[in-house]
């Protein structure tokens, strides 16, 4: 059988991989395959995210095969063996990206600094299955990325950089973002869980209120560095970066209702000033909260 391609569009690094701030790009393509293509088995080096555009397939990791189709987002691991074909009646056309978290290296630079992405990679690397649909249109994030890497001007490194921090982020929430919402512990069986959940819930109910995360340990009656020591054994993220992950779902909920304006939602946020909230949005999701609201709110 025949590696057969109607067209491939590939950007390969392995050589001489692409720095950003939070993460290295090793690959990033476009592949649409022919009836028979066969994609060759292979240990991964690094972590890969795909996303199917069209047609039928199927991908294997570690001898388990999925078949996949049009919506479908497929992700592999380092050291996992890769392998997938096209289907011979309607094969597909797939998007993909492939990098390795830079935590390390921060934390050598700037040791007080948390990586947003520590827990994402947490979380790729105890993943139960490698597939899931898509719900939040990652393809045209893909699209906006490829555009950038053929077409290179003096801000693609920026735009680049942005677009591919968001298809992280987007596949993390396509995988892993319900698990605080589904996170439960057994009735009366106490411990950690029932902790951890009273956290949550805490949180959940007084999103709005609070002022800062020592309200939770003084609520609950325990110590701060006990409780975030806690929730972190349990749930595999840290109880700040919990917390932050509430206020920017928070921030991106008021401004898609389109019922408040960036400085009330500012205000609402406990924000000093809109100058600080615009920072604070801007590092999290890479846009300004007005960029973020014309290309993503208003149609």
């Amino acid at each position: 059988m025949q590696n057969r391609k109607r067209f491939h569009f590939d950007n390969l690094y392995f050589l001489d991989p692409k720095q950003y701030e939070l993460f290295t790009l090793y690959q990033i393509g476009d592949l649409c395959c022919d009836s028979g293509y066969l994609l060759q088995e292979h240990t991964q080096i690094c972590y890969e995210i795909t996303y199917v555009v069209s047609g039928k397939g199927w991908f294997s990791t570690n001898g388990k095969r999925y078949d996949v189709e049009a919506g479908d987002l497929y992700i592999n691991i380092p050291g996992e063996v890769h392998t997938g074909g096209a289907d011979e009646d309607d094969p597909f056309r797939y998007f993909y990206m492939g990098f390795l978290f830079n935590l390390q290296r921060e934390h050598e630079h700037r040791e007080s600094f948390e990586s947003p992405f520590i827990h994402i990679q947490k979380m790729l690397d105890k993943k139960e299955t490698p597939l899931t649909k898509d719900r939040l249109d990652m393809k045209h994030t893909f699209l906006s990325a490829l555009k950038e890497f053929r077409n290179l001007t003096q801000y693609s490194q920026m735009m680049t950089q942005t677009y591919l921090n968001q298809l992280i982020v987007l596949m993390y929430r396509n995988f892993f973002s319900d698990w605080d919402s589904t996170y439960h512990y057994d009735q009366g069986s106490g411990g950690a869980k029932e902790i951890v959940y009273s956290a949550i819930s805490y949180i959940d109910n007084h999103l709005l209120a609070m002022r800062d995360l020592s309200e939770v340990s003084r609520a609950l009656g325990y110590s701060y560095s006990y409780l975030s020591h806690l929730f972190t054994e349990e749930t595999g993220i840290s109880l700040r970066n919990f917390y932050s992950q509430k206020r920017l779902q928070k921030m991106i909920e008021l401004m898609k209702s389109q019922r408040f304006s960036i400085t009330e939602i500012a205000s609402a946020m406990q924000y000093q000033s809109i100058h600080s909230f615009s920072r604070a949005f801007k590092k999290a999701v890479g846009l300004s909260p007005t960029e973020y609201i014309r290309l993503y709110v208003k149609e």
